[in-house]
């Protein structure tokens, strides 16, 4: 009797581990992950002296896609923006080459002293068929208009990214390249 419950046990757990795998998927510099009904593609990492990460999000279906950049404060006293929401503006990088894409990001403040800047998703197709072609990194600065510079907050590899956006099609049920206008 006690073998099999330790067998029904074991069963359980691996069909659960089975079904874990299914729903969640890492390889190079992304991970996507179905929780709740959203799918969830995101960077593990940011590049040396950057900070913060790039998440995509999609319900079922693709629909109401999401791309942001949220900043990640490098200690607990930074408890204000980064930027002045107001003056600064986004620049998006694909390789060393600044693209457009910027120009439609929008800063906003979270709870939690969450800061982030979010794409206008009408053309967030757009930026994922850009970043597919892309041989270098992406880049998230800001021109920050008091200091008259540019500052790189996120340097991101972009290896692995297809194969996330290939699992998040597949647990979401869209294609990645072909977002229905949400």
């Amino acid at each position: 009797m006690l073998k099999s419950i330790a067998a029904a046990l074991a069963l359980s757990l691996m069909g659960g581990l089975a079904q874990a795998s299914t729903l969640f998927l890492e390889v190079g510099n992304w991970a996507a992950v179905y929780k709740g009904k959203t799918c969830h593609v995101y960077t593990l990492s940011s590049a040396r002296d950057t900070s913060g990460y790039l998440e995509f999000t999609f319900e079922n279906n693709g629909l109401n896609a999401t791309f942001d950049y949220i900043y990640t404060p490098y200690g607990p006293d930074e408890v204000e923006a980064p930027w002045d929401e107001a003056a600064d503006s986004v620049t998006l990088y694909l390789g060393d080459e600044p693209v457009w894409f910027g120009d439609e990001m929008f800063f906003y403040t979270a709870p939690g002293f969450t800061y982030g800047a979010s794409l206008t998703p009408g053309f967030i197709s757009e930026l994922i068929g850009a970043m597919l072609v892309t041989k270098g990194d992406f880049g998230f600065a800001v021109d920050r208009a008091a200091e008259g510079e540019t500052w790189l907050y996120g340097g991101f590899s972009l290896s692995g990214l297809d194969q996330a956006l290939a699992k998040a099609g597949e647990m979401c049920q869209f294609d990645p390249r072909a977002l229905p206008q949400s």
